[in-house]
């Protein structure tokens, strides 16, 4: 099983993917902001988006293999396309692989990363809010993940409400 974890800067990704990743018997965390830091480093960057997605691949392709099936993958996705991508990547090593879209209201999302205590919290702070809007318009052209609401919990409850979706799938 792959679980992707969508969502804008400081709603919560990392802190939930890992409070998953301690839910499987085994499972291995792969966070894609980190795998992905390269340097120099530029946003909209299509090889360097490229790059990495192919290294989750077969970072996911290297653990199957020895004997890892479930993984938690955190990074944020702007549009349907590019979660497209990666997911045309991941689905011949995994058919079941779901993806979840967290959100937070703005006051809350932006105390959450005040509280990291960060070099660059004004650019942090106006990055969120565009990544917001950004997130917000590309649910309307496609889908960018299951919607979880983050504001009024902690990272642990969200990942218990994830795991609890996983567990009891809608009947189809």
């Amino acid at each position: 099983m792959i679980i992707i974890i969508n969502g804008s800067l400081g709603v919560g990704k990392s802190s939930v993917a890992r409070e998953l990743h301690w839910k499987f018997d085994k499972s291995v965390y792969l966070d894609g902001d980190h795998i992905g830091d390269v340097h120099p480093f530029e946003i909209y960057d299509d090889a360097r988006i490229d790059h990495l997605y192919r290294t989750l691949a077969l970072l996911v392709n290297f653990h199957q293999k020895n004997g890892y099936d479930n993984f938690v993958i955190n990074y944020v996705f702007e549009s349907p396309e590019s979660l497209g991508d990666l997911l045309d990547l991941l689905r011949p090593l995994d058919a079941s692989i779901h993806v979840y879209w967290l959100t937070c209201n703005e006051q809350e999302q932006a105390r959450r990363i005040r509280a990291r205590s960060r070099d660059q919290l004004g650019w942090e702070l106006d990055r969120f809010v565009e990544l917001q809007h950004i997130q917000a318009r590309a649910t309307q052209a496609g889908f960018i993940g299951v919607e979880v609401d983050t504001s009024k919990l902690s990272a642990v409850e969200v990942a218990e409400k994830i795991w609890n979706d996983l567990q009891n799938p809608p009947a189809s």
